[in-house]
């Protein structure tokens, strides 16, 4: 059995919808606030603001945790807010973003190809297919339907010998023709 961890060429919605979620942490933390202490309502709509527009850095460049990120922004927002509703949000955000953040898989073995998507599973036979093959870390899926599937992989996580997976494509594929 081959499985090959896609590479994601799209934009990073993770980082957009964060980003989204921590500006709006900021709005609230502006126009929600508690008592006389607006200073205290502005200095955290700055943080959360920072974080929001350098959310990739933080992320990316610096390695930060997503989690620790939001949960942290959680407390300055219940803190800024005093509303546990807000916070909670961020949370459960974070707490959902990490399940349903996982790469598109795709699953090559003697009974057919099975693609892993985020909310979708589609199986194939080998029969459904005039040839699979794999150069330079990119994977094409050629249906006989004229489909045709272009992946790259994540080279690290996928160690795969080329010329001994396109043997192993060309005999199911030349089993089903023959």
């Amino acid at each position: 059995m081959y499985t090959f961890i896609i590479k994601e060429e799209g934009p990073d919605l993770d980082v957009i919808v964060t980003r989204s979620m921590l500006a709006l942490a900021a709005i609230a933390a502006l126009f929600f606030r508690t008592g006389a202490y607006f200073i205290i309502n502005l200095f955290s709509a700055a943080i959360l603001c920072f974080a929001a527009i350098f959310i990739k850095l933080i992320l990316v460049k610096l390695n930060g945790n997503k989690i620790a990120l939001l949960a942290v922004s959680a407390c300055i927002l219940f803190f800024a807010t005093q509303s546990i509703t807000f916070a909670a949000l961020l949370l459960v955000y974070g707490y959902l973003a990490k399940y349903l953040n996982r790469q598109p898989i795709i699953q090559i073995e003697e009974n057919g190809v099975t693609i892993m998507k985020l909310f979708s599973k589609t199986i194939c036979s080998w029969a459904e297919f005039s040839n699979i093959v794999l150069k330079d870390n990119l994977l094409t899926l050629d249906f006989k339907n004229n489909k045709l599937i272009q992946v790259s992989m994540v080279e690290d996580q996928t160690p795969v010998d080329e010329h001994e997976f396109n043997e192993f494509c060309k005999r199911f594929i030349n089993r089903i023709e023959g």
